[in-house]
């Protein structure tokens, strides 16, 4: 049985608005159906270097795979986007992230997989597109709706909505999706 599974996209160089799209494709080619993504967002960078603003989006996958499948298939879009992941610290080049924030009830604790993401309820730039899709979703660990943790969030990094939903729906057409 398919199941709700919520991403989140992140991009910065190069052209980020095609890597992000591109990686709703290699989602797909996965196995993840794109059932809804969020706009796109302009958000402050936080925990990398330099200034320039990254582009964030939450998107909602059904699936039937397990979380480590869904994770290889994360990683996959991220490489085929140019991600290069370097041991021991992060690259200064930002091409497409992509993270599991949350899967239903799911509670997990490996040393590479994290379900729900440990910091996405600090993030202003996780909350504000994940709440747009999914607002009254519950986070298994705070027994807080969505909406409730974004009220409640203190991070002061700045978010703002720069494309609605549409710039992700050629790609959940193709993945016979839909935007909402």
């Amino acid at each position: 049985m398919k199941r709700s599974v919520y991403l989140a996209l992140g991009a910065r160089d190069g052209n980020a608005r095609g890597q992000m799209r591109d990686g709703l494709l290699h989602l797909s080619e996965s196995g993840l159906r794109i059932a809804a993504a969020s706009s796109l967002w302009e958000t402050e960078p936080v925990g990398i270097p330099g200034t320039l603003a990254v582009l964030n989006s939450a998107i909602e996958i059904l699936t039937d795979l397990p979380p480590r499948s869904v994770l290889a298939a994360c990683q996959r879009a991220e490489e085929a986007a140019g991600r290069r992941r370097v041991s021991g610290r992060q690259p200064e080049w930002r091409s497409l992230d992509v993270d599991i924030l949350l899967d239903g009830a799911l509670v997990l604790h490996e040393s590479d997989l994290a379900i729900p993401h440990p910091r996405c309820h600090l993030r202003r730039f996780n909350l504000e597109p994940l709440n747009e899709i999914a607002p009254s979703v519950l986070h298994p660990v705070l027994n807080l709706t969505v909406a409730e943790i974004l009220r409640s969030c203190a991070d002061p990094a700045w978010v703002r909505r720069i494309e609605p939903p549409t710039w992700a729906a050629a790609a959940a057409v193709e993945t016979g999706g839909s935007v909402r």
